[in-house]
Parts: structure tokens; sequence; C-alpha cells
């Protein structure tokens, strides 16, 4: 039975060795916690058991995960796969036994247990119409009902999610209209572009804030590390996401609010939305342990022409074949592993949550390995009866190594370029002395705690109070040793960096009768948020042949050190006017103050307004139609500029061995934040007993004093440029979430859903500049999408001529304009589900800079080329039947970027999945045990692009705003087999 239940790392007895020996001793701790299953629970003196199933009202199938628990007592538990539970040890007497879950309401019933007596408790629970009742924290003063609510706040049940992923990232990926994850590459760790509704901003970020359980942690991508020599990529140019530390199974659902409409409440930093990740709490009754492991592979796509070769080139390297970019030698497939245990439970005054997770990680490229070990405690205090603790830690300790990529001394800069890299040699040995020995890693370590303390003297009155610390620090060591060919005497950069979040939030909220059928809720409150990160750098060269350097052994040494510090402060007060409770009105505003702003611009207010009709409420709604609710929302919010934009800065620049300084920024008294105002309007509605819902939104924002930078007049005696409030921006869209369940039977069911958004950009002005490139052909133009591509275009791409060439043609825009999601279940007998999930991007262009264009125009052999060679391997000379268009990319003395600007329209199936239940091969203490099998970006499929993958780079936003391809590698497919087991 335990070599079923967990596979070979709960196998004890196995001899160590191997790469993996680790993960075998670590199959004793399984093997001792699972064999306490089959011991028989104790009896105990005038107890009885308590026994029933759980299914839904409308089609009788039975429901897992539903908390079954007696009020007022510690004793509770979780349905199994199908439907059944089991209350042991219950007390003589009569009890209250309630069931509940998230979406489906709770349901109690009364039942009276005699001295060794099984009484047996059915439930039969009602999916909740839109959730217009449920409760909703983000983006709102306290806690508020979803029908209060005129903006749309989309959840993510992390129940719902069919593929049990490792990464949160993955998590939020195709999840929610208006979410886009965009994929930054294949690299091992490295972090997606998050965006929520477009671009706000052309200058500063465009990832939205992120909370976890009321506490502001870091969004950003955590610090870039690259070598002295080369700060923009000598190094992995891998940076790794804040949220990748999260253990998945810690989460219990995920709140997400687009734009300023719905953001307002949280002031100056919030343009780009807000995500409040929420992990799981204790629950009334004896405790219930999970058990995951997560055993599982990646492996890469194909992405490169399927071009076959038998000449010279073939014979020479063995390479045959361009469908992985030259790479094949280098790839291998990377074997994964977690585990993850946590414990929830408690009493009425006291419940809890514990968690563990260690994962052992692989990449499929050389030199990718991580190892990542964190542990969260959750508790609920109710020391008093009007007051409530909730007390939520948690650490990580994360490890990983990475192969040096797009840079002269990086692997796939000198794989793809073949003959014409940077050692004029791509064998295997010479490219692994001159790439393998680079020995970049990384260690991060993270603490986040925070507490919400909720104090109601009245039944009418409620304060909660929020205080939160969140603690990031990142070691980096890039290693080039002695005899690297790139840098015989070798070089080391020791890089540290640290990022700490202060939180200090207090909300106050009282209700009211205003009139008869007239509620008031009026609330206020305040929020400090301290930002400070420091950065310090070591950097030694020139090694007298030290095997273990250091940089203190280094010839040649220097040292860097930045610091800064930003607080943002603001208050708010709001009230929601509720009239009958089927109309709201909410009003509201906040004034900010921040410190990055410049001394002379004050503070800045932003106002918010939002209505809500429940219209099927009214009396002359028929119940036929179903359930419809109509909401409109109006608010602004900000995006803050750098801590040092708004003030002179210095550079030293020693002069005739004295010192002395050169300006750096001008500075600008007057700088102050973006600001974006929104008007978002729509409806929620369902049909059919809820067995069909649809939610759509318009919205359409507004951005400005938007940041630019404005080269200063040479008069004023400063060279260079400066961030200034001169610009505008809009975006607009649609949003449609549409999910329906049309067979929902006892024994099958079929579920669908389609998330689509659609998005339309324009700059409306650049206060009189002139139009600015943002890199990667990407540029910033009145009356085009922010930013549009705009480049050289071959006019007559068919033509067996010459290319006629237009040197400024509009390719369009750089973000997605229509993203479509559609998802698909299908339960069948056995409670078994069958899933799958999709994506569709379209409407945007992108650049290939370095991975194809790059090559040529250094003379190289370049695989996307290959067709046109008049003799393929041995020489770049073109056919004479090569069409205009080819010849412009393929001719070394024409090729541009620009000619490699490619329509980005392709569908991706992001997940295949099987949950299986396997709760048969447990002993009755179990209460679940779940098999889930997914196969993960596996298929994709493109429209006019030339065999390269549409993923290897993507847009981040602020300073690299603009999407374009390099010499990356794509996101890998992906295998995982999931055991979970509940006792």
């Amino acid at each position: 039975m335990l070599a079923i239940a967990s596979s070979e790392p709960c196998q004890p007895g196995q001899p160590p060795g191997g790469r993996r020996a680790h993960i075998r001793s670590f199959g004793l701790l399984c093997g001792a916690l699972l064999s306490l299953l089959v011991l028989p629970a104790a009896a105990t003196a005038q107890t009885g058991q308590i026994a029933g199933v759980v299914t839904n009202a409308v089609s009788g199938a039975p429901i897992s995960q539903v908390q079954i628990y007696i009020a007022e007592s510690s004793l509770g538990t979780l349905t199994r796969a199908d439907g059944r539970f089991l209350l042991l040890n219950v007390p003589a007497g009569t009890h209250d036994v309630v069931a509940e879950q998230i979406g489906m309401g709770s349901q109690t019933q009364q039942v009276t247990v005699a001295d060794g007596q099984t009484v047996t408790v059915n439930f039969q629970l009602e999916s909740q119409a839109l959730g217009l009742d449920e409760i909703v924290v983000t983006g709102t003063a306290g806690a508020s009902r979803r029908r209060e609510i005129g903006n749309t706040i989309s959840q993510i049940n992390v129940e719902d999610i069919p593929n049990r992923p490792t990464d949160v990232n993955d998590m939020l990926r195709s999840s929610a209209p208006g979410l886009e994850i965009g994929a930054t590459g294949g690299e091992f760790g490295q972090a997606p572009a998050i965006r929520l509704r477009g671009n706000s901003s052309l200058a500063m970020s465009n990832n939205p804030i992120v909370y976890i359980d009321g506490v502001r942690v870091r969004s950003e991508p955590n610090a870039f590390v690259a070598g002295v020599d080369n700060r923009g990529i000598r190094g992995s140019v891998v940076q790794t996401s804040p949220l990748s530390g999260l253990n998945p199974g810690d989460i219990e659902r995920i709140e997400v609010i687009k734009g300023s409409a719905a953001t307002t409440l949280y002031g100056t930093e919030a343009s780009a939305g807000v995500i409040q990740i929420f992990t799981k709490s204790g629950s009334r009754g004896s405790p219930v342990w999970t058990f995951e492991t997560q055993q599982g592979a990646v492996w890469s796509r194909k992405f490169g022409p399927s071009v076959d070769d038998t000449g010279p080139e073939c014979a020479r390297t063995g390479v045959c074949n361009f469908e992985y970019m030259r790479l094949d030698p280098y790839l291998k497939t990377g074997y994964n592993a977690n585990y993850a245990l946590s414990v929830r439970g408690g009493a009425e005054s006291l419940q809890y949550f514990v968690s563990g997770l260690w994962s052992d990680e692989e990449g499929f490229m050389p030199n990718e390995y991580g190892d990542k070990r964190s542990i969260r405690g959750n508790f609920t205090f109710s020391p008093f009866e009007d007051l409530q603790i909730q007390w939520n830690t948690a650490y990580l300790s994360q490890w990983q190594q990475n192969v040096s990529q797009s840079n002269a001394q990086g692997l796939t800069h000198n794989v793809y370029r073949g003959m014409a890299n940077y050692f004029g040699d791509d064998t295997f040995e010479t490219i692994e002395a001159g790439v393998l020995a680079f020995d970049i890693q990384m260690w991060v370590d993270r603490f986040t705690t925070g507490g919400v303390f909720t104090y109601s003297p009245l039944a009418n009155l409620t304060n909660r109070f929020t205080i939160g610390y969140d603690w990031v620090q990142q070691d980096a060591r890039n290693l080039r040793p002695f005899g690297f060919p790139s840098r015989p005497r070798g070089a080391l950069l020791n890089h540290h960096w640290q990022n700490t979040l202060l939180t200090f939030d207090y909300v106050g909220t009282y209700s009211f009768d205003v009139a008869e059928n007239i509620r008031s809720s009026f609330s206020w409150g305040g929020q400090a948020i301290g930002d400070e990160t420091a950065q310090v750098e070591a950097w030694g060269e020139d090694f007298p042949g030290a095997a273990e350097p250091t940089v203190n052994s280094a010839g040649f040494t220097l040292g860097f050190e930045e610091r800064q510090k930003v607080w943002t402060a603001g208050f708010f007060a709001q009230n929601i006017f509720d009239f009958s409770d089927k109309y709201f009105l909410t009003l509201g505003a906040r004034v900010d103050g921040n410190s990055a702003f410049g001394e002379g611009f004050g503070l800045q207010v932003y106002p918010k307004a939002s209505f809500s009709w429940v219209t099927s409420d009214e009396d002359f709604w028929p119940e036929s139609l179903g359930t419809l609710r109509l909401r409109a929302a109006y608010g602004q919010s900000g995006r803050a500029p750098g801590a040092f934009d708004a003030v002179r800065t210095w550079d030293a620049a020693p002069f005739a061995n004295q010192p002395a300084f050169v300006p750096r920024n001008l500075g600008n008294p007057g700088l102050g934040p973006e600001v974006t105002t929104e008007i978002e309007g729509g409806f929620d509605a369902s049909w059919f007993d809820g067995r069909v819902e649809a939610v759509v939104t318009y919205f359409t924002a507004k951005t400005t004093d938007a940041l630019f930078q404005v080269r200063q007049a040479a008069s004023e005696g400063f060279g260079g440029s400066q961030l200034r409030n001169v610009g505008e921006l809009k975006n607009s869209g649609l949003e449609l979430q549409l999910s329906g369940s049309p067979i929902q039977q006892q024994d099958w069911g079929l579920d669908f859903g389609v998330n689509l958004s659609t998005i339309s950009s324009e700059v409306l002005s650049i206060g009189g500049a002139p139009e600015f490139e943002l890199g990667g052909n990407g540029w910033v133009i009145e009356g085009e999408p922010a930013p549009v591509i705009r480049g050289r275009y071959v006019t007559n791409p068919d033509a067996i001529a010459d290319p006629e060439v237009d040197p400024d043609h509009i390719y369009g825009p750089n973000y997605p304009t229509l993203t479509v999601t559609p998802s698909l279940s299908l339960r069948v007998p056995g409670n078994i589900t069958l899933s799958a999930v999709g994506e569709y991007k379209g409407g945007s262009y992108v650049t290939v800079t370095n991975t194809s264009s790059g090559g040529v125009s250094r003379g190289a052999m370049m695989p996307i080329c290959w067709p046109y060679y008049e003799n393929p391997g041995v020489t770049t000379a073109l056919r004479d039947d090569t069409p205009a268009l080819w010849r412009a990319r393929c001719d070394a003395t024409e090729v541009n970027s620009d000619f490699y600007t490619f329509p980005i329209d392709f569908f991706r199936l992001r997940t295949v999945a099987a949950s299986i239940p396997v709760d048969f091969l447990m002993p009755e203490r179990v209460s679940n045990a779940t098999l889930t099998l997914s196969l993960n970006e596996s298929y994709t499929w493109t429209k006019d692009f030339p065999e390269l993958d549409p993923e290897m780079s993507s847009n981040t936003g602020g300073e690299d705003t603009v999407h374009s391809i390099s010499n990356r590698v794509p996101m890998p497919i992906s295998f995982r087999a999931s055991l979970r087991i509940q006792f």
C-alpha cells in the first residue's frame, strides 16, 4: 500500500546512491507517516460516529473537500472524492453538524448520537448563483458582499485549478479575463511578466501590486544580476519572481482587481491593479493532515526550422536538423520532485494551519538546478469575544543555478550562430569549455509575517488594524574562473541585494440605519507602506590562478553600493448606501503623499464612486430569467516616479587627481505621479438554475501626467533627459467570463468556460515632444498604440527581385489585442475528471532581434535562412529565386532586425489533466486521496511565425516595455504526477 501511495520517494529501505539518494531518505519519513494511517482509532467511552454523504442538490453528484464539523467542538473532517465522510469519537448527545464549502454555501443539521451508535446524516448543497453574498476583501474598505461592489473582482479558487501547479505564476496563467502572464523565456527560474488590462505606463513598472493576507509584499522581480564588464548581459539574464517562492498548497484563493475604478483605495501604487493572495487558515475540528508529492519532468519543445542537412555542416557537427536551433547536444530532460505536508484544525478560540515544502528541481538546459524549502504557520486567536487576531508567518530558503545565455559569453548566443560565434568554432568541446564553466548561482531568503487585529466592541462597529513585514534577501555569485576563454584571468561578482516592505493599515467601519430600508456603512482609515532597498556588490578580476577564488584574491577589485527608501502614506473615507438590499451606492476618496514626489508637488487626491443594482431581486423580474446584477464604477489611482527621479543627483568624476562630480539627474521639484482615471460598467448574470453564468465588463482608462523622459535645453547647462509629467495614454477593452454546466448528473458532468478580453491602447499626447523609441523597434507615437512596432518594411515581399523598402512602416501594437482562454472539464463514472485549458493571443507584433537577425548580420549561416542558401552548410550566398523579403532577411549586406518583425498570433494548449480518486487504495481513516496527471504547454499553433516559439520573450513593461525575441529558449513542455492524501 505504501508503494502505491507514494511511489519511489516513499519506498523505505532502498540503498543510497545516485543524484536522488537524499530524496529516497525522505521516503522513510513518508513511510512512517503513512503507516500510522492503518492503525485503528482508539475507541473512547460514551462515543458514537456520524457518517453521511454530501451531494449537489441539482445533479446529485458527490462533492469532495466539503468541511464537516460539529459546532462548538473540535471535531471535523473533509468529504472524500465520493462525497462521503465519517466523524469518529463523537460524544454521545445532541449536536449541530455543519457542512460548508466556498461557492456552495452552508447547511446545518441537528443529530443525536448514542453510545456505540453510527448516525447517518446527508447534505445537499446548492451552488450560490453569482456568489452575490460571498465576502470579498480586495479593493474594499474592510469586507463587503459581492452584491455591494460596483466593479468586477475575479476570484481564483485553488481547488478549481485542474493540474496542481507548483508555481503561483502558473496558477494565475489563463485564470481570469484581462490578466496576462507573459512568458519571458524558458530559462530556469525566470520571472514572467504580469499585466492587468495592458500597459498603464511607458516609463514606470506595469506590474500589479501584491498582498498576501493583507500584507504588502514585493511584486517586482528580484534584482537583476550581471557583471560589471557588461551591466546588461554578462550573466544568466534571469530574474526570479517573488511569487515563485510561495507554496501553492498553502493558498486558498486569489482575488484580482483590475484598473483604477477598483483600486482607488490603494492609492499611488495601484494603477496597474492589485492581486491579493489568501493562504489557508485553521478550521474547527480535529487535525486534518495533507501530504502531497509531485514527480515530474520538463523538456524543450521544438523551435527551429524543420530542415534536414546532409552536407558538411551535418558531417562536421553531428547536428543534421535545426528543430532545436542547434541546441540538441546541450538539452536534457529535467526531473523535478516536490513534497509538502500540512495540518489544520483547532477549536472555537484557536485555529491553526501549519505547512512545510521541499522541492528539488532541474531545468532542461545545462547547469540548471534548484532547491526550495519553505515553512508556514497561520494562527487565528479569539482571546476575547470582541477581538480576533490572525497571525500568518512564512519563511523561504531557495537556491538555484543557471547557465549563461543571450550574450557573447553565453550558450545560446554562441550555439545559434554556428561558426560565426565568438569562438569561430561551434564544436561541442569548444562551447562547453567556453560557456559552461561560467558558474552562476543565487540564494534567496524570504521572511513574511503579519497580523490582522479585528476589534468589534459593538455589533455595528468594526476596527481592523494590519501590520506586516516582508523581507527578501538575494545573494548571487557569478564566477568566470581562471582560464575561462573569454576572460583568461578570471572574474568574480558577488551581489548582495535586500528589499524590505513594511505595512501599516487601519480601517474602521460603522453601520447604521439612515431611514427605513436605507442603511449606511461609513468607513475611514489610513495606510502607510515603507519600501527600502539596499544593494552591495564586490567585483574582482585577474586571479593569480586561485583554485577557489574570492574577490580579495583578485588583482583588481571594485565595490558598489546603492540604497533607497520610499514611503507612501494616505488616508481615505468611504460610504456605502444600501437601499433595500438591492441598490448600492458607494462614494469615497483617498489622499496620498509619497516621498518620491517633488518637494513642490504636495498631495494627490483620488476619488471613487460606484453603483450596483441587483435587478433580479425586483418584484417585476420573472424567475425564469435567472439572476442579474448591473454595475458601474469610476475611480482614480496612480503610479509614483522612482525614488530619486525628482531630486538632483550627482556622479563622482575625479579630475586631475582631485575629487569632483558631474550632474547625473537634473531633478524636477514639480514631479508627481501618473494618474489613471477609469470608468467600467457591466453585468453579472446566471440562467438555468445557475448552470450558465456570465460576467461582462467594458472599461476605458485614461492616464494623464504620464511620465516621459524629456531632453533638456542645452542653455540650462545640463545634458541628458529628465522625467516630466507630460503625456497622456488611453486603454479600453471588453472582458467576458462565461461558464456553464450543460450536463449535471450523478455520474456524469460537463463544464465549460471561456475567458475573453480585448485591449485597445493609444498614445493621446507626448507633450509636444518628438516621437521616441523604447527599444526593440517599439515607438511612442501620438495616435498609435502604446507602444507600436515601427521599422523598415519590404513592400514587394514575394517578388523575385531586390527588396523595395518602406523605412517607417507601422506594423501594429506590441501588446495582444485579443486573448481567448477556453476550458473544458468532463466528469465520468468513478468521479474521474478530465480537463483541458488553452489560450489564444492575437493582434500584436514582435521583432526577432538576435536569434536570427543578429547572426545573419555577422555572417552566420542561420537555420531560418537554410531553405534559401545556394549551398547550405558551405556558403551564405542566396539562390537566385529567393523572394525579396527573404533576401532582405538573409543577405548579410541588407539584413536589419526590422525585417524580422512578425504577427504573433498563436494558440497554446496550456494543460491537459486527469484527476483520479484513489481512496479505494487507502484505509478508512484517509478522507481523500487523489492522483493528478497533467501535461502542460504541450501544443502550439502559430500564424505566419517562422518556426520559432512565440513565448521566448515577452512584454516586461517599464524600462523594457517592448516585446521582442532574442537569444533565449522557449517555455518547456512539462509532465507532472501528483498524489495528495488527506487524513
